[in-house]
Order: C-alpha cells, then structure tokens, then sequence
C-alpha cells in the first residue's frame, strides 16, 4: 500500500538481510534490516561487501524507504518532592504492589518462639 509522503520526510536505503533455505517462503523473522543510509552509493556499496562475505544461502539487498525526522520528546519538569511524597502517602496501593504486600505480611508476623535447649 503506498502512502504519499510528506515534506518532512526524506528519501532512505536500508540494507536488508534475508536469510533463505532452498524451498523457502520468507518470513519475518528471517528478514532483518541490517543499516538505514540516506545515499544510494553507500547502500550499494555495502550492499556488495557484505553480499561477498555472506554466508551460503543469505542475501542482502536494498530497499528503498522514507524516513520521518525524529520528534524529539517535551521535556516537563518533575513535580516537587514534597508533591511526589503526599501522592505516595495518599495513593491507595494495588494489591498486588510490593510495598502493600511487604505491608500486609508485615501486620501478620508472630512473635518468634525462644530457642531450642
């Protein structure tokens, strides 16, 4: 399925690894995508070293992709400390925490018997 391409995005070559067995219909977890370049000649130049040193029966080729710049993450600024402590104190623990379990074992412990003799 083709989609169109926005402005952002840019032209890429990935080389492709496939490993393949006589009789065989490729699946994913044969295909591996080895490096992503922006320019052809070195994905074809890639291409062709590793192509010679292959083992028997793997291949790699290039594919031709785009590749959206990378968005980078909002930085927002840690709540208080004093914030983060009542909302630890206030939060109703899941049952399955390892603070409310600690807390319930914690109620059910018996006094320790004295030594053997």
């Amino acid at each position: 399925m083709a989609t169109t391409r926005t402005p952002e995005q840019q032209d890429a070559f990935a080389v492709v690894r496939l490993d393949s067995f006589r009789n065989f219909t490729p699946r994913p977890e044969n295909v591996s995508v080895r490096r992503v370049v922006h320019h052809f000649a070195e994905a074809e130049l890639e291409v062709r070293h590793l192509n010679m040193t292959a083992p028997t029966g793997t291949v790699y080729f290039i594919q031709r992709t785009t590749v959206a710049p990378r968005i980078e993450p909002i930085v927002v600024a840690p709540p208080s400390p004093v914030v983060a402590i009542a909302k630890a104190i206030l939060a109703p623990l899941s049952p399955r925490s390892r603070r409310a379990r600690a807390e319930k074992k914690a109620g059910k412990k018996k006094p320790k018997k004295g030594k053997r003799k």
